[in-house]
């Protein structure tokens, strides 16, 4: 392996982690089936910052003694979709360029990579699930495979599609979270009417999101049992940790309706995933909201309101399903995409195909 660093991001609307990887304990701890770390990392507000440069620039100042002067190779998930190494971010006001990234700290060409987050997410996938960082809901058969899917709530949702190759699940990026919503029963039906009376297209991320789930409370508030939340005034972004954990806890009857239909919208757009992708490599959950709300994605309704898709209940009934626990999955997954180029540099570099 080349002399270097991997600088790895994790770029979110809450929070952009970055990490220092040496490449050779990458490789040997992904070899090893156990988890890697970084040798050094640190998290930043996003929002408190007018960019990824002030980001990376603070971060790299820190840590010059251990960077040294050897070259970095970079690779940053990004919440947002990008196109051409460029990415205007879905909930930041930031236009993030790779090239641009490359000229503000004299990297060479080719240095800086922009992947979609869930892409990072996915890659991710490949490093912890031999190494603990998956908790199944179902784990299927042991001789399983195939295409995998990841649906990612959290400040926003994501989807992405995983591609099966030689044992890896290579990411394909997906805007999927902005797709239609539909209802299944009744109460959904008046849950999207609700939804049209605030917003000009209701989308799964409309409900499957941090923002998403407190348009659902609010919903469940029109007719649940007063006083709740909404009296607090409560700021509207710690809205949704106040929802899960009086959930969780059982002392708010709006949070626990809402938190319960949450679940089960989740439920369906984890089995609408799976049929699109025929997934028998498995349903992944990521994102920041599936480990807090456990306790209610471990009920059997969950599994049950996935297959709920007529004649193919059998189907779904087999596909496994996890959720990824270790929120460092993403930026693992960032630092695992630049060691297969590095790779890849490597081996044209000697002349092998």
């Amino acid at each position: 392996m080349v002399d270097g660093w991997i600088l790895a991001g994790d770029i979110g609307g809450t929070k952009t982690a970055l990490g220092l990887f040496s490449p050779d304990n990458l490789e040997k701890s992904i070899a090893a089936r156990n988890l890697p770390s970084a040798n050094v990392s640190e998290r930043y507000p996003s929002h408190e910052f007018s960019g990824l440069t002030p980001i990376v620039e603070t971060f790299l100042k820190k840590n010059r003694s251990v960077l040294g002067d050897l070259p970095v190779l970079a690779t940053f998930g990004v919440a947002g979709p990008v196109l051409g190494n460029r990415c205007e971010t879905t909930n930041l006001p930031w236009v993030i360029e790779g090239d641009v990234l490359e000229k503000d700290f004299s990297w060479k060409p080719g240095t800086a990579h922009l992947v979609n987050d869930l892409v990072a997410m996915g890659w991710g996938i490949n490093v912890v699930r031999e190494a603990g960082g998956i908790h199944w809901l179902r784990q299927g058969s042991a001789d399983g495979g195939g295409n995998a899917v990841l649906i990612a709530p959290g400040t926003g949702l994501g989807e992405a599609l995983l591609e099966e190759t030689r044992g890896t699940l290579r990411p394909w990026p997906s805007e999927g979270g902005h797709s239609d919503w539909a209802p299944v029963n009744p109460e959904q039906v008046k849950l999207l009417e609700y939804l049209w009376t605030r917003f000009d297209h209701a989308s799964s991320e409309r409900l499957l999101s941090g923002p998403g789930l407190i348009n659902i409370y609010r919903f469940v508030c029109l007719e649940g049992p007063r006083p709740n939340l909404l009296d607090r005034a409560l700021p509207e972004e710690h809205l949704p940790e106040h929802i899960t954990q009086s959930a969780l806890d059982g002392t708010d009857a709006c949070a626990r309706t809402a938190l319960r239909l949450f679940s089960e919208i989740l439920a369906q757009e984890a089995g609408n995933m799976a049929l699109k992708a025929l997934a028998t490599g498995g349903v992944f959950l990521g994102g920041g909201i599936p480990v807090k709300i456990l306790p209610f994605l471990t009920e059997p309704s969950f599994l049950e309101h996935m297959a709920e898709k007529g004649r193919y209940r059998p189907f779904l009934e087999q596909v496994p399903v996890g959720v990824l626990v270790r929120e460092e999955t993403p930026l693992l997954g960032a630092a695992y995409e630049a060691l297969l180029r590095l790779k890849n540099k490597a081996e044209h570099a000697s002349g092998i195909s």
